[in-house]
C-alpha cells in the first residue's frame, strides 16, 4: 500500500510539474530559478540547513560554525555540479508559505531524494510540506548514505554529530531528540 502511495505521488509530480531554468543555488535548501521571466527563489521540501542542525536551546554546539561552513560549501558544489546555472529544471509545488516561498520537489533525477542519498544533505524530518511517503524515503536514504559513509557521512566525522544530536528545524523553534531518521523509521516500522 505504502509503494502504491509512493508511486501515486511521484506520478502526480510528472503531471502537475512546473518547468523553469536554474540561476543560483543560493544554500543547502534555497535556490533561485527563471520561471518565464521571472526569477524567484524557491525551497527544497525536506532539506535540512547544516547551520540549523544541533542546534539546542542550551546553544551547547557541538560541531562549530566553521566546519559547518566548510560542510555547506562542499554540499552547494555537489549541488552546482548537479544543476549549473541555466539548466532546466522541473518540479512539484508541495505548498506555500505566508511570504509566497514554495516548498517545492525537483524532479530531475528526483533530487531532493539524491542529495541526501549522496550524503550531502541531512534530512528535515519536521518539514510540514513533505508528505509522508517521500520524507520516509528521504530517512531511509539519509540512514544508507550515514551507514555506509557516502559524501560528507564519510569524509567528515562531524556529520554524526550534527544528526545525532538534538536537531532544531529551520526556524520553527521545536527541538527533537537524536537520531531522529532512525526513531521515526522505527515507529512506522511497529506500525506496518
Amino acid at each position: 500500500m505504502k509503494k502504491f502511495v509512493l508511486l501515486i505521488t511521484l506520478l502526480a509530480s510528472l503531471v502537475f510539474a512546473q518547468s523553469a531554468k536554474m540561476v543560483e543555488i543560493i544554500s543547502e535548501n534555497t535556490v533561485k530559478i527563471d520561471k518565464d521571466g521571472v526569477k524567484k527563489k524557491i525551497h527544497l521540501s525536506g532539506i535540512e540547513l547544516f547551520a540549523k542542525a544541533n542546534n539546542s536551546k542550551e546553544t551547547i554546539q557541538l560541531v562549530d560554525y566553521n566546519k559547518r561552513d566548510e560542510l555547506k560549501r562542499e554540499a552547494l558544489s555537489y549541488m552546482k555540479k548537479m544543476f549549473p546555472e541555466g539548466v532546466d529544471l522541473s518540479y512539484q509545488i508541495f505548498s506555500k508559505d505566508e511570504h509566497g516561498l514554495e516548498y517545492v520537489w525537483i524532479s530531475n533525477n528526483d533530487f531532493n531524494y539524491k542529495i541526501v542519498r549522496d550524503g550531502y544533505a541531512l534530512t528535515d524530518v519536521e518539514d510540514p510540506s513533505l508528505p509522508t511517503g517521500l520524507k520516509n524515503r528521504m530517512l531511509i536514504a539519509q540512514n544508507y548514505a550515514k551507514e555506509n559513509g557516502i559524501g560528507l557521512w564519510g569524509k567528515y566525522k562531524e556529520m554524526k554529530a550534527l544528526e545525532n544530536q538534538d536537531i532544531e528545524s529551520c526556524g520553527c523553534g521545536f527541538t527533537q531528540k537524536k537520531d531522529v531518521a532512525s526513531d521515526i523509521l522505527k515507529q512506522q516500522q511497529r506500525g506496518l
